[in-house]
């Protein structure tokens, strides 16, 4: 069997470069995933979209896939699920109520517009937070969440009318390299001959790369989500609340409401629910949220965050080995951005350089270097799915 380019992973992230890739002309495009599409950390994400970044390249990144996915249901034939909820971000720490103020900042010379929010405002219009011991937020009413589901579903079907053939259920355990190059993929029934892979296989991306004696310093983060039932207390429009530096979210979720529950290693890449977490989770969200006290939790699922050193997405080829490329380490941001992921990772492979937007801060190379990027509102604690 023979391949232009191996994508390993049918994530949202894969799967969108698949398609990219195939809509400009390459044929012979393969993906392979060891389970099902979507089935990975993108099935597990909260689908949270937000432009509300620290960094340039973020902001970038959010805004360049924010028109894809307005677009996505023309492109794709599949309704994303676009819901512009916003995103209200607070904090209790004074120095990142302080950065939350620079951002808005910085985001006003892109033409977005972010309210500056004390504590009182915040207070007055959702009156079931707890505001008392916050420093401040900001609200940014474009953001809101998307379908992680039926974002893969839509780049998946999208990618197959292009011609792109993805296997599910064909696992990688080997990659083989020759003189400094690519040669092939071996997955556990058959040999792939291609001269180009791209690693797009997130929380499981090291162990992509130990195939091919590349360092991908990525980590499996657990995050465990929970599911209350109705609680009546909580009326109007809820925003998705993010509290920056403890790593806490709250929204709608269907009837009832979605909170965070504990987050932590996992360093086989297994995630599972850990049902003894609920009081934890139920505490913490009583905290800011009050009335949730007395909600019921009905539900709940966990899933794997790639987590990166600096929290930033690595993307581009991997030096001294050619034909190899990584698009990983969102670190919690893989839907939001896959849209724009997914045509840089295309040109890079096809060209050999990102048109659409600069990846340049982005390469692996930089953690060689040391110019490590600093985004203090999306450390993976943070991270929005």
């Amino acid at each position: 069997m023979r391949a232009a380019i191996v994508i390993v992973g049918a994530g949202v992230v894969g799967l969108s470069t698949a398609y990219q890739l195939a809509r400009a002309g390459l044929r012979d495009i393969l993906v392979l995933e060891r389970g099902t599409v979507g089935s990975g950390s993108s099935g597990k994400s909260l689908g949270g979209f937000r432009v509300d970044f620290s960094t340039e390249v973020n902001i970038r990144f959010s805004l360049e896939s924010l028109k894809a996915l307005e677009g996505f249901a023309d492109e794709f034939g599949v309704d994303p699920d676009l819901r512009r909820i916003g995103y209200l971000l607070v904090t209790p720490s004074e120095a990142l109520a302080a950065r939350l103020r620079e951002n808005a900042s910085r985001l006003a010379r892109f033409g977005v517009e972010v309210e500056l929010l004390a504590p009182e405002e915040i207070g007055a219009r959702w009156p079931y937070l707890y505001t008392a011991d916050l420093a401040g937020g900001t609200f940014c009413a474009r953001d809101g969440t998307i379908g992680p589901s039926e974002l893969a579903q839509g780049y998946a079907a999208g990618a197959r009318r292009q011609g792109v053939t993805i296997l599910e259920g064909a696992e990688v355990v080997g990659i083989e390299v020759r003189g400094g190059r690519v040669m092939g993929v071996q997955t556990r029934t058959e040999r792939v001959e291609t001269t180009r892979v791209l690693c797009a296989a997130g929380a499981w991306s090291a162990w992509i790369g130990r195939m091919v004696g590349v360092e991908i310093p990525v980590r499996p983060v657990r995050r465990q989500v929970f599911v209350t039932g109705p609680c009546p207390a909580i009326r109007g429009e809820v925003p998705q609340v993010v509290e920056v530096g403890k790593g806490w979210v709250f929204r709608r979720e269907g009837a009832g409401f979605l909170i965070y529950g504990p987050q932590d290693p996992a360093p086989e890449g297994v995630a599972s629910l850990d049902w003894g977490s609920v009081g934890w989770a139920v505490a913490a969200a009583a905290h800011r949220v009050p009335p949730l006290a007395e909600a019921e939790v009905v539900g709940g699922w966990a899933g794997l965050y790639d987590i990166s050193p600096d929290n930033h997405a690595i993307l581009g080829p991997v030096p001294g080995l050619e034909g190899f490329y990584v698009a990983t380490g969102f670190s919690g941001h893989g839907i939001m951005h896959s849209p724009a992921a997914g045509k840089a990772m295309a040109e890079v492979i096809l060209t050999g350089r990102a048109r659409s937007i600069d990846i340049a801060p982005l390469t692996i190379e930089r953690f060689a270097r040391g110019t490590l990027l600093e985004e203090p509102v999306t450390a993976h604690r943070q991270g929005d799915g």
